[in-house]
């Protein structure tokens, strides 16, 4: 089972940090999850929510801002680039992509990316756009695809749907039952809920036989699944 490390070691340090993640690898996180979105100009940075308010006080949006507009940032609070981040990670660690609002104007580049860093094998995308899911299908027909669903979803209506074009999905942990798990398995699909830090819950999915906890906190996750003692604040 994987460790995702969602947007970094995420309980201890700033998400989508380049902190978070050195300290997810530190934690031994099997991969590293990250938010993609597009600027004003185009470049692509890591960043969840559509506006900068949550994470640097910044109540503009992300789309409305250009590379340079970042660039301003304080560096503790800026979002990194995709590009940067690869360059730091992709050769030493498996990646979960999310594209956040995709269109087709720009998700492409990030097959592009995958392709020039050579993580054929090692990336999956996912998004709650299954639209966009779909173009990516039809761009990219090797890329490994999954398909988000929000918390309030029913993903075991939605199983054919994304067994048309993905090969996991992505609900919300409390989601997850025994019967989601055999319908997913019976379509092929891997299972890998969002987002679980308690560890009597990350122990209750194992159980069930999901294929990944994303986590906010690897050295839980990775303490649960090695059966180890867990750390000390967990």
């Amino acid at each position: 089972m994987d460790v995702v490390a969602h947007r970094g070691a995420s309980a201890y340090a700033l998400e989508h940090t380049f902190a978070a993640y050195d300290l997810a690898r530190a934690q031994e996180a099997d991969v590293l999850e990250l938010d993609v979105r597009r600027t004003a100009d185009g470049e692509l940075v890591l960043v969840h929510d559509p506006t900068l308010l949550r994470t640097a006080g910044d109540p503009r949006g992300v789309e409305g801002l250009t590379r340079a507009a970042i660039a301003a940032l304080d560096a503790a609070m800026r979002p990194p680039s995709f590009e940067a981040f690869l360059e730091r990670y992709a050769g030493e660690s498996r990646l979960l992509i999310d594209l956040k609002d995709p269109t087709p104007g720009w998700e492409g580049r990030v097959v592009e990316a995958i392709e020039r860093h050579e993580l054929r094998g090692r990336a999956v995308v996912q998004s709650f756009d299954l639209r966009a899911l779909r173009r990516l299908r039809r761009r990219a027909p090797w890329l490994t695809l999954s398909a988000l669903f929000p918390r309030d979803a029913a993903p075991a209506e939605h199983l054919e749907v994304a067994a048309a074009f993905a090969s996991g999905i992505g609900p919300w942990h409390g989601a997850v039952d025994g019967a989601l798990v055999t319908a997913a398995r019976a379509r092929g699909l891997a299972i890998r809920p969002w987002t679980v830090d308690e560890p009597a819950e990350m122990e209750r999915l194992l159980a069930l036989g999901v294929d990944a906890l994303i986590t906010n906190a690897p050295d839980v996750a990775v303490a649960v699944v090695r059966g180890t003692p867990l750390p000390a604040a967990a």
